[in-house]
């Protein structure tokens, strides 16, 4: 059973990532503490700039806050090799500290790694995750993040081009039939919301 300091530990982690994929990398960021600091500094003054309703010290706590989230992933993905590849990131994301020395399922390693560096959903790795029985949460989440993080809406399989939120909604399936997380786990939760969002972009375009 998860804690509720574990979840909210589990959540920063989270915000994290997704400041580093969604913020950091498309800005050509170095993953560096200085460097990371730095970003966060000069978007802080540019939200000054405008008028804003927010004062300026809750502002630099917001800002503070997520440039702490982002370093302590790095240090954190750090203690599992190279904190630029997006696969040590993922998994320090996904996993309490306690977990992080274990080992992961290697057919989860090399299906994120495909997804995330070649946009590959591999059918026969998948079909074996599905079918494997033995996920354990920390995996769960990496199989959850990776398809998240993927910033495309299709991706290959087998030669063919299909839905990443196909991807996504089996390995929600696979968590929920499974019960891998608690219900209000954030990567769960995130990634419901993600794949309700991707249901509605995809409405909007056939009408």
């Amino acid at each position: 059973m998860v804690t509720q300091d574990e979840l909210m530990y589990l959540q920063s982690q989270l915000e994290g990532l997704e400041s580093i994929f969604l913020e950091l990398m498309p800005a050509g960021v170095e993953l560096k503490r200085q460097q990371v600091q730095d970003f966060y500094d000069k978007r802080l003054d540019a939200a000054r700039d405008p008028v804003t309703s927010v004062a300026p010290t809750e502002l630099r706590r917001q800002f503070n806050t997520k440039a702490n989230q982002v370093r302590n992933l790095v240090d954190s993905a750090e203690s599992l090799g190279d904190a630029s590849n997006k696969i040590n990131l993922i998994r320090a994301a996904s996993s309490l500290p306690e977990e992080r020395s274990r080992g992961v399922m290697e057919i989860v390693m090399q299906f994120c790694k495909e997804l995330i560096y070649e946009n590959h959903a591999n059918a026969q790795l998948m079909d074996g995750i599905l079918q494997s029985g033995e996920i354990r949460p920390v995996e769960a989440r990496m199989l959850l993040a990776a398809s998240m993080f993927v910033i495309v809406y299709e991706v290959e399989s087998e030669g063919q081009k299909i839905p990443l939120k196909d991807v996504l909604a089996q390995y929600i399936g696979l968590v929920k039939a499974e019960r891998l997380l608690a219900r209000n786990d954030p990567f769960l939760l995130e990634a419901q919301c993600a794949l309700e969002a991707l249901d509605l972009e995809e409405a909007e375009m056939q009408i």
